[in-house]
């Protein structure tokens, strides 16, 4: 099947104490972040096309460094959502893997996973299960224990037909509603059932400097 990669780049690394877009902190292995997180997505056949969505200081730079014919760049907005709704208004594919560019160790069987759910999904994310007791608290004090069993990690990608997910972001901002992630928008703007997918507990999202040690 094939499809579109969406790559949210915009990260600051504030919380990495880095003063610039962790998509250029180099890794161990010779990389930085985003170059990392895209040797996937251009290695495979099935992906074609990579909308790259940052910010307008680090544009030149990413354009620069990112020549495939493959790749189209694309501004962002003033948060999240609205750098996807950016992204997602050049997708050219009917499938569309919205991805966060912080999450560089994604796997292949991950994507195969997420595109064989959407040989009959609309929307399709990864997930992993919770391994540590949840607690409710308030005011600092725990109000109750929730059952980890019904309850998952969500990760990217996240997988959707790409003028459905349009569609709902496309309601979202009609009626003033804001999500963290692309599958909140799913479930606050359609009666769409959002199909959970195997994750893997190494395909973390890079977010301090622990990630990466």
């Amino acid at each position: 099947m094939n499809y579109s990669a969406l790559i949210v780049a915009a990260g600051k690394g504030t919380r990495m104490g880095l003063g610039y877009n962790k998509m250029f902190y180099m890794l161990k292995g010779g990389k930085t972040v985003l170059e990392q997180t895209m040797e996937l997505f251009l290695n495979d056949e099935q992906c074609k096309q990579i909308v790259i969505v940052t910010n307008r200081t680090d544009m030149p730079k990413i354009v620069k460094s990112n020549e495939s014919g493959k790749i189209v760049s694309v501004n962002g907005g003033d948060t999240r959502q609205e750098s996807v709704f950016n992204g997602l208004m050049a997708v050219k594919e009917d499938v569309v893997l919205i991805h966060d560019g912080a999450r560089p160790w994604l796997q292949r069987p991950l994507v195969d996973r997420l595109l064989l759910a959407m040989e009959t999904e609309k929307a399709a994310i990864l997930a992993v299960k919770v391994k540590d007791t949840i607690k409710k608290v308030v005011g600092n004090y725990i109000e109750r224990t929730v059952n980890r069993d019904d309850h998952v990690l969500a990760q990217t990608p996240q997988a959707f037909h790409t003028t459905f997910i349009l569609d709902c972001y496309q309601k979202a901002f009609a009626l003033g509603i804001e999500a963290t992630d692309d599958a909140q928008i799913v479930e606050t703007c359609s009666e769409q059932r959002v199909r959970v997918v195997e994750g893997s507990y190494a395909n973390i999202k890079i977010t301090t400097q622990e990630d990466v040690q």
